[in-house]
């Protein structure tokens, strides 16, 4: 089968050059080859390019209508890969961004104004979910979530950071309830989760001596929603377990209050990613985004 495009290529080198041997120079092929495309064009359209001697090779008159033809249509293509080029290199247009939502809100907004501080014309298009999502399907240039909200396949995943959970209540709550001294304690309270495929729910604690212990939990309120989980814990709904640092001015102010802090939760972090398509051929606006995120969360 004629390869068109490189059949053209060596038609308009030799109409230029008047010589298949100076084009087959100029492409770094042999004569053979470029007479070969030729004769290949000429069998395709089924008319003559050349008329051909011994000492020269001369253009038909169709294959000067031919060749002007070529020369539009590869400078079309130029021109046509020059604005792909550009528009890889340029830092401009919409950058599509999806994120977990209740981490955004207390993490990611210094991240998106520096970006735009830098790059005033790309335009953020984000995205805040607690869901799973398909980067790809949904048509996004990145994501920051955690990993078992991916549903994409073939995805570079990084790490960004792995927040420490901590389990906190109010201090109306615990007035009213009671502090709870071991991780069994747990069983007698109201406690606050994120809805999971199994019931009850499991918290891992460090016992302090090398082993864990396990607590069954039946949560009586549970929301797809950390900031909504914080929010329920703050109303003295019950016991919550949340990133320290989505918590960490409310355990200054007083209005929440760590528990169970001689044990550590071993199942309860949670690992914000940032995961994109591909590593090759990425964007400018993209690969941009990606450098200053890893950079952010270092």
């Amino acid at each position: 089968m004629i390869n068109l495009f490189q059949a053209m290529q060596a038609f308009v080198k030799v109409a230029d050059a008047g010589s298949f041997a100076q084009a087959a120079e100029q492409l770094g092929v042999s004569t053979s080859v470029v007479t070969r495309h030729v004769s290949s064009l000429e069998k395709h359209l089924g008319i003559r390019l050349f008329q051909r001697t011994t000492r020269k090779v001369v253009l038909t008159e169709a294959g000067a209508e031919y060749g002007d033809g070529c020369r539009l249509l590869m400078a079309e293509l130029e021109e046509v890969e020059s604005r792909a080029t550009t528009a890889s290199k340029e830092v401009a247009g919409d950058l599509r961004i999806v994120a977990l939502g209740s981490f955004s809100l207390f993490r990611l907004t210094p991240l998106f104004a520096e970006y735009q501080a830098k790059f005033p014309r790309v335009n953020l298009r984000v995205t805040l979910t607690e869901k799973r999502v398909d980067l790809l399907e949904g048509g996004f240039d990145v994501g920051i979530v955690t990993e078992h909200m991916i549903r994409s396949e073939s995805l570079v995943v990084r790490r960004l950071i792995n927040s420490h959970a901590v389990p906190v209540a109010s201090a109306a709550y615990l007035a009213q309830a009671g502090h709870p001294k071991t991780p069994a304690d747990l069983a007698r309270h109201r406690v606050i989760t994120a809805p999971l495929d199994t019931s009850p729910q499991t918290w891992v604690f460090d016992n302090g001596d090398g082993g864990e212990d396990s607590i069954a939990l039946d949560a009586s309120f549970t929301v797809n929603s950390m900031i909504m989980q914080k929010q329920a814990a703050l109303g003295a709904m019950g016991i919550a377990l949340l990133p320290l640092e989505m918590v960490d001015d409310e355990l200054r102010a007083g209005t929440l209050m760590r528990i169970l802090e001689d044990h550590a939760v071993l199942n309860g972090d949670v690992a914000v990613s940032l995961v994109y398509p591909s590593r090759e051929f990425v964007p400018r606006k993209i690969r941009e985004f990606i450098d200053l995120a890893v950079g952010f969360f270092e």
